[in-house]
């Protein structure tokens, strides 16, 4: 079970970038390295309240973060870049990084699936773990290519795409669900080692537009109906060490 791809995300809910390689420490180091924050509620923006972040991309260039907005770039450091944020959402925002120890609260609209529309969500807000962008106590996502190959099959094009479900690593599998089987194992990926500790919960994000594939609810849908409204996994490292694309997936234990 090789791993196919490798991806980070340095702007919370922007589009990020594959890697071939990569360090793993608590986490893949930059990933949610950077967060939007909107200067009137002091919230985290995420694609769970605001679909258009989805439209941005960023990558990491030395030690700053280039932004794509509207077909342009933009570097995290240039003078402007909150401005150019805002007017891009058409609200006035911030880009940050995380404070040690400090938390942040997202809004999400609650979507299980279930409907075949939906309107008025019921609007919820949490608190991102100290110091972290992250949405979960979990630094890492995993998700298997049989899992994305069945879903692109079973409910149309651009469902299984990658992009929509935003993991960290993207692994060669040959059944579908296939690393539901590793929750609570642990494994070992290049000269890292990583403690699987859940399903993957899915949210209002994977109905949203991702680039040339518009909007649908049909993937919550199914993963509602059909698997618990879960695919992939959610892991944290335990011992630090570096992936490339190509390394094996190892069990090492239960």
């Amino acid at each position: 079970m090789p791993v196919e791809q490798i991806w980070r995300y340095p702007v919370k809910s922007l589009q990020g970038e594959c890697l071939t390689a990569t360090e793993i420490s608590d986490a893949i180091p930059g990933d949610r390295g950077w967060g939007i924050i909107d200067n009137e509620t002091g919230h985290l923006l995420s694609a769970k309240r605001v679909p258009k972040m989805l439209e941005g991309h960023a990558r990491i260039i030395g030690d700053h973060c280039v932004i794509t907005v509207d077909r342009n770039e933009h570097s995290s450091e240039e003078e402007g870049i909150h401005k150019t944020l805002s007017e891009w959402l058409n609200r006035s925002v911030t880009l940050l990084k995380p404070s040690s120890g400090e938390t942040k609260n997202i809004e999400i609209e609650w979507d299980d699936g279930t409907e075949e529309t939906l309107s008025n969500p019921d609007i919820f807000e949490f608190s991102t773990s100290p110091g972290w962008f992250f949405d979960s106590s979990s630094s890492l996502n995993l998700m298997g290519s049989a899992t994305l190959e069945l879903l692109e099959k079973r409910v149309g094009a651009g469902s299984g795409d990658v992009r929509r479900f935003r993991p960290n690593l993207l692994v060669s599998t040959m059944e579908p669900f296939e690393e539901n089987n590793w929750v609570g194992k642990n494994l070992r990926i290049g000269t890292c080692e990583i403690h699987v500790q859940k399903k993957t919960d899915r949210c209002i994000v994977i109905t949203r537009q991702i680039d040339e594939f518009p909007a649908s609810r049909s993937t919550l849908r199914y993963l509602s109906e059909h698997h618990d409204r879960e695919a992939g996994i959610s892991m944290n490292p335990t011992k630090p060490g570096i992936i490339h694309t190509g390394d094996v997936v190892e069990l090492i234990s239960d």
